[in-house]
């Protein structure tokens, strides 16, 4: 189970795309920008990677085809894409002695 912590399949992105990426995963997280502001942000930084690619010579290195809509336009994606969400274990409770047992399966 600690393949979901090491093994993670953003760790051979394009650190372009990833950056944009976590810009507005910070903005979501941290700064408690709601979901519209968050996929405007999204939506700003894909066309600002599409201008750079078009007008830079040193980004041309990687297609341009895949740059395409390369970042998501939807904050809930880029929360998936990082796996952010828990895994959560419900245990039941005694109430008079406190004592935790774990679910049956």
């Amino acid at each position: 189970q600690t393949e979901r912590h090491f093994g993670h399949h953003l760790h051979n992105a394009n650190p372009t795309i990833l950056l944009s990426m976590l810009i507005a995963l910070i903005l979501n997280v941290f700064g408690h920008v709601t979901r519209p502001w968050c996929n405007a942000t999204l939506a700003l930084l894909n066309i600002l990677l599409k201008t750079a690619t078009r007008n830079s010579t040193h980004l041309k290195t990687t297609p341009t085809k895949q740059l395409d809509d390369a970042i998501p336009c939807d904050i809930r994606t880029v929360r998936s894409k990082f796996e952010l969400e828990p895994i959560t274990k419900v245990y039941a409770t005694c109430l008079r002695c406190c004592c935790t047992y774990a679910p049956d399966n």
